[in-house]
């Protein structure tokens, strides 16, 4: 899995050099010498699934050079250059050095930070800002300089899809009857809407899912991937090369690839049930059914750029992700139900308003 995360010195003084952001290069912190890593897309591997979940039970490697903190609280493992006493998933401080766990499968890409810490933190404010409904002194209580950098390990999955539904569609049709109403003791009409059931329809889809990203860790939900944008792996991934993570946190996956390939599998199904059902005919549909094939699996293990925030707020624990290349900011937020409810209060007083000056 992931080799020996290593040391490399600078040609110029000798001292360590960690990877920079902003320049894209290796830098030395203490004379400032810069240095190209070399952009390589060459090795890259999509390991067939079923020999991949073979592997996941045999093959086993360390981080060495990396000191391993867990989180009593909620089990996030990350290997680190220093040690601290905050988890960067939840925030807890109950944060403890302890042995290295080994990861399932060789990591085969990386993609390497391009938004500085600095950006990341612009970016993290004026999403607080935009909150609506987040409370006025969220940002004050908010340390933005706890903002870390940390390459996430993630899952991707490739797969062929070959799908058959059936359906009854359904159109909506208006008529009009006649009614007798008690109260004025007199017939009226009125229009009704109804449902004319067509005979049944079936149809075939296909598609290609190719690098679907499952989170690699049970602490930080797929979804804070989506909520912040795509991670251009089909295009940008690099070949796997420790240089990236110099002066960086990793997280270790505690996901095991049996349960990423069932979250994988569950959103693979959701996705074309929907395309599906677009595609029957009419305004609705009952009867549905679809029958799903999978094709061509694989998988790869990779580590994507985030900028992570974990804090509290009323001893709620929150947490925001900023993409670690776009710089688009997304995650949790605290509500302010003042807000909500004079926001509430100012649309009935409207709607009272209008209401006096219509009648």
């Amino acid at each position: 899995m992931v080799e020996e995360i290593y040391t490399i010195r600078c040609k110029s003084c000798g001292s360590s050099v960690r990877y920079e952001a902003k320049q894209q290069k290796l830098k030395c912190p203490h004379c400032g010498s810069e240095e190209e890593i070399p952009f390589s897309q060459q090795g890259i591997e999509e390991i067939d699934l079923e020999k991949a979940l073979q592997l996941a039970q045999q093959e086993r490697t360390e981080l060495p050079a990396h000191k391993v903190l867990t989180c009593r609280t909620c089990g996030a493992q990350i290997a680190c250059k220093e040690a601290r006493a905050t988890c960067d998933f939840c925030g807890s401080e109950a944060v403890s050095e302890a042995a290295l766990q080994s990861q399932p499968i060789r990591p085969q890409g990386v993609l390497p930070f391009a938004v500085t810490a600095e950006q990341a933190r612009q970016s993290f404010q004026t999403w607080l800002r935009s909150l609506w409904f987040a409370p006025s002194d969220l940002l004050k209580r908010t340390r933005v300089e706890d903002l870390r950098g940390v390459y996430l390990p993630t899952w991707t999955f490739d797969a062929r899809v070959w799908a058959q539904w059936s359906a009854i569609p359904g159109y909506y049709r208006t008529r009009t009857e006649t009614y007798f109403d008690s109260e004025t003791n007199s017939h009226k009409t009125r229009t009704v809407t109804y449902v004319e059931w067509g005979p049944p329809v079936s149809g075939i889809h296909q598609d290609f899912f190719d690098d679907l990203l499952v989170s690699g860790l049970t602490t930080l939900p797929t979804r804070y991937l989506e909520e912040v944008g795509e991670f251009a792996t089909t295009s940008d991934l690099r070949a796997y090369e420790p240089a990236y993570f110099l002066g960086w946190d990793i997280a270790l996956p505690d996901k095991e690839l049996p349960q990423a390939w069932k979250e994988g599998y569950k959103h693979i199904h959701r996705q074309t049930e929907a395309a599906c059902k677009r595609a029957v005919p009419g305004d609705t549909h009952r009867d549905f059914h679809m029958n799903l094939h999978l094709s061509g699996l694989t998988t790869k293990l990779v580590y994507l750029p985030i900028y992570i925030l974990a804090y509290r707020y009323g001893d709620k624990p929150y947490r925001v992700v900023v993409h670690g290349r776009t710089g688009v900011a997304g995650g949790d937020r605290p509500i302010s139900w003042i807000k909500v409810l004079l926001l509430v209060l100012a649309i009935a007083g409207g709607l009272g308003l209008l209401y006096y000056i219509l009648r």
